[in-house]
């Protein structure tokens, strides 16, 4: 999948965010580098990404197909359809230190 790509901590704060996810969603590499994931999750999703997060950087599984459809909410706080994939980063000793999400608009009539 090309797009978007941000990539996140074990605690869930942003490391990385592209230009084409300021496209995406609004917010600058310097509004978003450094905040929680939170920001771009709407609220009423947030305790169930929490919790979905909280066991992936744990185990390494997924319960999210290869390629999930997800609401994300953009600058504007108007919620927009994505296509997400997620992978897991590891260091050198196969522990999870980040995860790298890869976003596109969910095309037009996809749902």
């Amino acid at each position: 999948m090309t797009g978007a790509t941000l990539t996140v901590d074990t605690s869930g704060r942003i490391l990385n965010w592209t230009p084409d996810a300021e496209a995406l969603l609004g917010y600058s590499p310097v509004e978003a580098i450094g905040q929680s994931i939170e920001l771009i999750i709407p609220p009423h999703l947030r305790g169930r990404h929490h919790a979905g997060f909280g066991r992936y950087v744990q185990t390494g599984v997924s319960h999210l197909p290869e390629v999930a459809i997800s609401p994300a909410m953009h600058k504007t706080g108007t919620i927009v359809k994505l296509q997400i994939s997620v992978r897991p980063v590891y260091d050198g000793s196969q522990k999870i230190v980040a995860v790298e999400a890869r976003m596109s608009l969910l095309p037009a009539g996809a749902e």
